[in-house]
């Protein structure tokens, strides 16, 4: 690229070709064209006029314009400056920064160009006038107004005048900002971008009111344009009317933020339900309550996660279902989680785990598991009673001492204060009891037939498949208490039988000896076989091998033996007896109640005889049984809780809670612990005691509740 030196020599040689003789000197045509290569090179940079006939420099621009200024006396327009120098206008304010910037007394004001010279000497006419006149009023400048002045005074601020033009390019300014917003906006970024004070903002605003509105009059105040509101406006009627409902976080993106105030005034006619997180119209409650009514009938249930939009939580439809959810529906329904289910439809599980029940039911039977859950239970029951007879043993002490103590004063509790202690000693029998209390519940609640986990493992297909298994905690801790209702239930029945047939067999073995006198009568016609010790397997073999006439009576004696039914035994027992030509005479009740107080006397007579601690309890049961039931029992020693279980109707509390005192202290006993040595010597307290109870006992004491 050139500099400039060889610009200069280029332009002098230009020159003198120019002033030589015509041979020599360049066309016109040639000097456009190499000063056209020029700019197109960016070698210069020329300002062509308006007519296209003369080039311009930057700086004789910037010069003309400064001379042109002070010629019109410091106050010129811009366009007319632009015809007087002959250039187009957009090179006048392309240029006037430079001038600005080389000038700082000269100022662009309105489209105009003035210097601080022609402010001064409008400063100097106005200072005149005041000289000569002593004073000027702002009413003697506004006589100028339209005439020598021309512009409109602010009616918010009476020391600042505008022009015509300054208000209608403000206003159209501030129309356009208004017109572009489409969200709400400060008051004060607005003004930074239009350039406009504060105060002529609201002026112009009331004019202008039709694109929006404010919040308030103040500095801190937003803009809102109605295009946003209207779009607020449709957007939520048009989301509720298709959708049903409105989200909270939905309307806070759009701008709402007091959105009750907002849908009460937006839609007065609709039947609307807060929940936490949206709003819901009355279609949603309707199909809802659709859903759940077809989940009762067609015993089945219904996914509400997944019926309702997924913005709704789970505390929404907890708010919903307690909205809906009344009389027979909650009857029918249990809900856990986000869904509903029918409890038929839970009844199906129940029959699932019929069998598993039974079998629990029936191994906690079998390994004991249930009558020790029973054993531990009585023996707990009578304990509180204890602790409140104590309590009300003190209290009557406490009573007469406080008698005594208010004898004495003579004045009772007029006269000296008297310290109690009733209530602390009422707090530590509360506490007993409370104690006994929670004990008796820690038994009930460690007993368990049925646990979480089996019932899990049995209903875990059947929850696959019906695509519940993220409900199996929830159902199984639903389920697993009635499971366990169910399984006390086949367990108390199976328990009762269990010893019924126990007791059928214990009696059947007692009476086997009137088997082996038949075998004898027989025996002794037949062969010289002794059967005094045989054994059931000894027994049934010899049978065998009787004649025909024999066997087929003497071998369902035989079975009978082994077996649980007493109603069996005596039916094999007519028929053996008849086959050897004996009968059983019929039953006499009076000669029967003869033989029951013959039992009960030798029973008792054997209680006042025993020095056994753990038989005397067991022949004080009898006795007690054969007292209150008049007839006659053969038990053993393992079924003393329950027959104590049987009798409680019949005892008083206080003997019922003497008899199981006992019962603990026996089986503390048989345990051989470490307490065995000071469980037995307790018993031996307390054997006089049972054997008065057994004793004195009498039907009539107290009637069977």
């Amino acid at each position: 690229m050139a500099d400039w030196d060889e610009i200069k020599r280029l332009a002098a040689d230009f020159q003198k070709v120019q002033l030589s003789s015509t041979t020599q000197r360049l066309s016109e045509r040639n000097c456009v064209e190499i000063v056209s290569w020029l700019i197109e090179k960016k070698l210069i940079e020329l300002i062509f006029t308006s007519d296209g006939k003369e080039y311009l420099t930057s700086s004789q621009l910037i010069s003309d314009i400064q001379n042109e200024l002070y010629v019109a006396g410091g106050r010129i327009n811009l366009v007319e400056l632009a015809k007087i120098i002959g250039v187009d206008l957009a090179h006048i304010n392309t240029h006037i920064n430079e001038v600005l910037k080389g000038r700082k007394d000269i100022h662009n004001i309105l489209g105009q160009l003035i210097d601080s010279s022609y402010i001064v000497r409008i400063a100097g006419e106005i200072n005149e006038k005041l000289q000569q006149q002593g004073q000027i009023n702002q009413q003697v400048l506004e006589k100028y107004l339209d005439k020598l002045i021309f512009g409109k005074q602010d009616k918010n601020d009476a020391k600042v005048f505008f022009t015509e033009a300054f208000i209608a390019r403000s206003k159209s300014k501030l129309r356009g900002a208004l017109l572009g917003l489409t969200k709400p906006t400060p008051v004060a970024s607005i003004l930074s971008h239009v350039s406009i004070s504060e105060k002529l903002f609201f002026s112009l605003f009331d004019q202008s009111c039709g694109y929006g509105s404010l919040t308030s009059k103040l500095p801190g105040a937003q803009y809102i344009p109605s295009s946003y509101s209207r779009s607020q406006v449709e957007w939520v009627n048009n989301f509720f009317r298709q959708n049903g409902y409105l989200e909270f976080d939905a309307l806070m993106r759009i701008g709402i933020t007091d959105y009750k105030t907002y849908l009460k005034k937006q839609l007065p006619n609709e039947d609307l339900l807060y929940l936490e997180s949206t709003v819901i119209s009355k279609r949603i409650l309707d199909r809802v309550e659709a859903d759940i009514e077809e989940c009762i009938a067609s015993k089945s249930y219904v996914d509400l996660q997944s019926n309702l939009p997924s913005v709704f939580t789970s505390r929404d439809i907890e708010i919903l279902l307690n909205e809906i959810l009344s009389g027979q529906n909650k009857l029918q329904t249990i809900v856990l989680q986000d869904f509903v289910l029918s409890k038929l439809f839970l009844e199906n599980f129940l029959c699932k785990c019929d069998e598993l029940v039974k079998e629990k039911a029936t191994d906690s039977v079998q390994s004991g598991k249930y009558q020790q859950y029973i054993t531990d239970l009585h023996s707990h029951q009578h304990k509180p009673q204890k602790n409140e007879d104590v309590d009300e043993r003190v209290d009557k002490k406490e009573e007469r001492r406080k008698k005594a103590a208010g004898g004495k004063t003579g004045g009772g509790t007029q006269g000296r204060e008297t310290k109690t202690r009733s209530t602390k000693k009422h707090t530590r029998g509360v506490s007993k009891i409370d104690d006994n209390d929670e004990t008796e519940a820690d038994i009930k609640k460690t007993f368990e037939i049925l646990t979480e986990s089996d019932v899990a493992y049995a209903t875990q297909d059947y929850l696959e498949e019906e695509g519940l298994d993220i409900l199996t905690d929830s159902i199984t801790s639903y389920l697993t208490p009635m499971l366990n209702v169910r399984g006390y239930q086949i367990a108390t029945e199976l328990f009762q039988s269990t010893v019924a047939d126990r007791t059928a067999n214990h009696y059947l073995k007692k009476v086997s000896n009137c088997f082996l006198l038949i075998f004898n009568h027989t025996v002794e016609t037949m062969s010289n076989v002794v059967t005094d010790n045989f054994n059931n397997e000894q027994r049934l073999k010899f049978v065998n091998e009787l004649p025909p006439e024999f066997k087929n009576a003497f071998l369902p004696l035989a079975k009978s033996l082994t077996g649980q039914s007493i109603d069996d035994f005596m039916t094999a027992a007519d028929l053996a007896l008849a086959a050897c030509s004996m009968i059983i005479k019929k039953v006499d009740k009076k000669k029967d109640r003869a033989v029951v107080l013959n039992h009960k006397h030798e029973l008792l007579e054997k209680l006042n005889n025993c020095d056994d601690v753990a038989l005397v309890l067991h022949l004080a049961t009898l006795a007690i049984f054969t007292t209150a039931t008049q007839c006659m029992l053969h038990a053993s020693g393992r079924h003393i809780t329950t027959i104590l279980a049987f009798l409680k109707p019949y005892l008083s509390t206080d003997h019922f809670s003497e008899l199981m005192s006992y019962h603990d202290f026996v089986t503390l006993m048989l345990s051989n612990g470490s307490e065995a040595e000071n469980a037995k010597e307790k018993l031996m307290e307390k054997v006089q005691t049972i054997k008065g109870i057994a004793t004195e006992f009498k039907k009539t004491q107290i009637e069977k509740t």
